[in-house]
């Protein structure tokens, strides 16, 4: 039975129906069957270099790849069923083989950011019981200084060079290790990812992929995601093949009449281990056929310079600083992007003003999802004929969210409150963590900790953390509400807002901007505050900072910013 929500009238008939136990794969080994089935020869994956060099598989060679290292892990290493694999890589053809081969394999994953430090790597290997890693070769170095520490029993390196054509690829190899010595001895007994999947080849014939996932259930953990600890210790988020899937399809519910099965290409530049990516492109780019180009690094944008010239990308998603960042390029040209369809924006706040600027200058939409690790990707998100900017969209198919009090109880339309929600994408648990897990999940409702308000036609607006609220004079302030405004000023690249001390008000707000135009002023930006903004949300301080400092997803790391400048 449907249930009518005011938001239902943004919905196709298809989303209206949406239920998860109908999708047609119910496990990620069946998403991959079916992805081969249906797209066979056409290309799946691109990993482009920031010179232009590339290299590209088709859907025939992923699943090939990926038999070849789930055969490996199973028959060479001898890991069964629900033993932990990590993958410590960039965007490119590697991860994306090694992750489908993990799950043919009937292992669980654990995405694990390239930047972390050596204790970070360690926490995250030994609190998910990763008994191997997929590493890539420029950090195998933070391995060798924690791997004794763990229990990790098998290393596989893998290089951003891999699967390139054998010469360009010892070429390429060559100035990464020689020239630009960019990659490091790796002390730790390690197999290549290409030796690998030759090892995985010669035992083809002992390999049986369906014993090796007969016991996956669509209720089975397929991923240990981990939350990225800006609010402390990171906890890894116990995801099921039927979340990860759910939200890809949610996802691609809200973008029917755009994107067209067969026909994207998506420039993958958000990191593949970060959940947005891996299940709203990398997972639902698989699902409807698309080309996913994968960039190792955006930053510096000039990185995605090559791929705009050489592919036309249909599909882009981003954070907040990736679009104000590109649009401050000086090889930014809107022809460039003329084939987008769909540009989706979520991990931070879309601010307002860099949206209005991309618009103006590509002629495409921005539309905000919001949603978090705990479930799988997005829970709201702008329908394409209704982009309230501002705000971040109506509930998901399938997903239900409310607005509530302290003690719970539901707040009336227009009141703030914290958003709380329930979906299929849901989270089973936090691995390891039965208090933090009590924490949030009361009652089958995740409790978010955002604050947010619902209008009427259930279109939802994120006003900040809990945590993050300055409390000035007894009123809460939200920095995303300053931040918005300041970033509709012209010259503004970036801006971040903390609260700091103060002996009149307990709290004052303090804006610090970087900004492209040396004439725009403290003055400039006050005026601007004080037209749109009550006085006491009003910045008491305006810094020029040459950075912001922010999460790889996007969000203003207020505390390093409070640590940076006030100490």
């Amino acid at each position: 039975m449907v249930t009518e929500q005011p938001w239902n009238k943004y919905f196709s008939e298809e989303a209206k129906q949406f239920d998860a136990h109908k999708m047609p794969a119910q496990t990620l080994p069946q998403m991959l069957e079916q992805a081969v089935g249906r797209f066979g020869d056409k290309p799946a994956l691109t990993t482009i270099l920031p010179t232009g060099a590339e290299t590209t598989i088709s859907y025939n060679q992923l699943n090939t790849h990926a038999a070849d290292f789930a055969t490996y892990l199973r028959e060479e290493l001898g890991l069964g069923t629900g033993d932990t694999v990590a993958i410590m890589a960039p965007n490119c053809i590697g991860f994306c083989v090694a992750s489908m081969g993990l799950s043919l394999a009937g292992c669980i994953g654990t995405n694990v950011n390239p930047l972390y430090t050596p204790a970070e790597l360690e926490h995250q290997l030994n609190d998910s019981q990763a008994k191997a890693i997929v590493i890539i070769d420029l950090f195998g170095d933070k391995l060798d200084k924690i791997i004794a520490n763990t229990g990790v029993k098998h290393v596989i390196t893998l290089s951003i060079v891999d699967f390139f054509p054998a010469l360009k690829k010892a070429l390429l190899g060559f100035v990464l290790k020689r020239v630009r010595k960019v990659i490091p001895t790796m002390t730790s007994q390690h197999t290549k990812l290409s030796d690998a999947l030759a090892m995985g080849r010669k035992r083809a014939g002992a390999r049986d992929l369906a014993s090796y996932t007969k016991d996956i259930t669509p209720q089975s953990v397929a991923l240990y995601q981990y939350t990225s600890g800006t609010t402390g210790r990171s906890k890894g988020a116990a995801l099921s093949h039927i979340a990860i899937l759910a939200n890809a399809e949610q996802g691609r519910l809200m973008t029917t009449g755009i994107l067209h099965d067969g026909e994207e290409v998506a420039l993958v530049a958000l990191p593949l281990y970060h959940i947005t990516a891996f299940s709203l492109i990398f997972v639902s780019g698989l699902v409807v056929g698309g080309h996913g180009i994968l960039a190792p690094s955006p930053r510096p944008p000039s990185n995605l310079k090559a791929a705009f010239e050489k592919h036309d990308i249909t599909w882009f998603t981003g954070i907040n600083t990736l679009f104000a960042g590109l649009m401050a390029e000086p090889w930014f040209d809107p022809k460039l992007f003329s084939n987008i369809r769909f540009c989706g924006s979520g991990g931070a706040a879309q601010q307002t003003g860099v949206a209005q600027k991309w618009k103006e200058l590509t002629g495409v939409e921005i539309l905000q999802g919001y949603g978090m690790t705990e479930v799988s990707g997005i829970l709201t998100f702008n329908p394409p004929s209704e982009n309230r900017l501002g705000k971040v969209g109506v509930p998901v198919p399938g997903a239900h969210v409310r607005i509530v009090d302290d003690a719970g109880q539901d707040v009336a339309i227009g009141e703030q409150g914290e958003v709380i929600a329930k979906s299929p994408s849901m989270m089973e648990l936090y691995l390891n963590n039965p208090a933090a897990t009590d924490e949030v999940l009361k009652d089958g409702w995740y409790y978010s900790g955002d604050i947010g308000v619902m209008d009427k036609d259930g279109f939802l607006e994120i006003v900040d953390r809990k945590k993050d609220m300055i409390l000035v004079s007894g009123f809460n302030v939200a920095p995303n509400e300053i931040e918005d405004v300041i970033s509709t000023l012209p010259g503004v690249v970036q801006v971040g807002v903390i609260g700091i001390e103060d002996e009149k008000t307990g709290e004052t707000p303090v804006a610090f901007v970087v900004a492209s135009d040396e004439n725009l002023t403290a003055d400039d930006i006050t005026a601007a505050c004080r037209a749109q903004l009550t006085n006491y949300k009003v910045p008491k301080q305006i810094r020029f900072v040459d950075d912001v400092p922010v999460t790889l997803s996007g969000k203003v790391l207020r505390r390093q910013l409070r640590e940076d400048h006030f100490g």
